[in-house]
């Protein structure tokens, strides 16, 4: 049931995505009223809201971010305590083929937002989700953090990067608290499955029940510097209420590769995962049974792929009670833990 007697009222942009979904619990149990912008024709969205029992409790409008009178409107009637910025255009792949979408969605959509906060709702406090893509091609042994100089190299990172400073200008010259998460990545049980890590968490559920083909991966070598999504969604109420808005980089400071994750999911599957072969004839096999886990595909390679990079969660851990997102090994295990559950009920579609 929907809380209308709470307090405080937080819309989510993005709430039918892995952070959205994982946010609106957080709030809804200190009491929020939660109120969830969703775009229309997404098939099949509500999955995760239905999966944590929450869907019921949450009030959902539809808003497109690119029209700036409808995003004026709910903003004026709403008159939130805090926003979170979620939503967007997210794969890096695709904003090469699609780099005015991505631009438009994600620049132009975060403009409209904080228009709308300036002109009709100048209390309310925005979080808007950056990414580690801002980065781009810094070379740097040591985390990056905050003060780290940004050099994007691809339209999502450009995209990102042009939101993040319009956040930073409204912020300096009109006095909104208005802040950027440059969100490292997050992995959890509600993840995508065209995104790496579900995409190895699905298929070894799939392998270890049912048996069959090897997924395909590419780069097992790959490395990324992945926190638990949980993790970081529950601590971003907090940034918004520190006394000044200032951006905060979420990250764990530690590299993992594919190979790594790969191996500790297989494990906590239940099979004892072997690694043959170099290159693009790499292999991984549950030394048990000699079933065939995974296989290197060269169509997985990107074409251009940011350098691996980890981030520093100093400011973070300073600021807030944040202490720290947990053991990729954790991330892992949970989210073999989900995919079981769900194929042992049927429910495989997601």
């Amino acid at each position: 049931m929907v809380n209308k007697k709470a307090v405080k009222t937080a819309l989510v942009l993005g709430i039918s995505g892995q952070d959205g979904s994982l946010l609106a619990t957080s709030l809804l149990k200190e009491g929020w009223r939660v109120v969830g912008g969703t775009r229309r024709g997404i098939v099949n969205k509500y999955w995760r809201l239905d999966e944590l029992g929450i869907f019921d409790q949450v009030e959902l409008v539809n808003i497109n971010l690119q029209e700036p009178h409808m995003v004026l409107d709910i903003v004026r009637e709403l008159q939130p305590n805090h926003i979170y910025h979620l939503a967007g255009e997210s794969f890096v792949e695709d904003s090469f083929h699609l780099p005015r979408v991505t631009m438009e969605a994600n620049y132009f959509g975060t403009l409209n937002l904080l228009e709308a906060i300036r002109t009709s709702s100048s209390e309310t406090r925005l979080f808007f989700a950056s990414s580690s893509e801002v980065f781009g091609s810094t070379v740097s042994k040591e985390a990056l953090d905050e003060k780290t100089p940004f050099r994007p190299i691809n339209p999502y990172g450009i995209s990102k990067l042009a939101a993040q400073q319009l956040v930073e200008i409204y912020r300096e010259r009109y006095g909104l608290y208005a802040l950027s998460g440059i969100m490292f990545n997050h992995e959890g049980p509600m993840r995508a499955r065209n995104f790496v890590t579900r995409k190895i968490s699905f298929n070894l559920a799939r392998l270890k029940m049912e048996g069959g083909t090897p997924m395909q991966l590419g780069n097992f070598d790959a490395a990324r510097d992945w926190g638990l999504a949980s993790d970081y969604t529950m601590v971003m109420p907090e940034v918004l209420e520190l006394k000044e808005a200032q951006d905060f980089v979420f990250a764990t400071g530690k590299l993992s590769t594919v190979r790594e994750f790969l191996s500790l999911a297989a494990e906590a599957v239940g099979f004892v995962p072997v690694f043959e072969g170099k290159g693009l004839f790499s292999v991984c096999l549950d030394r048990s049974s000699g079933l065939k886990l995974a296989e290197v595909s060269e169509k997985y390679f990107r074409n251009f792929d940011t350098p691996p990079h980890k981030g520093s969660p100093a400011r973070l851990l300073k600021m807030t009670k944040f202490s720290g997102s947990h053991d990729v090994s954790v991330i892992a295990t949970q989210m073999i833990e989900a995919d079981l559950h769900r194929r042992k009920i049927g429910h495989v579609d997601v």
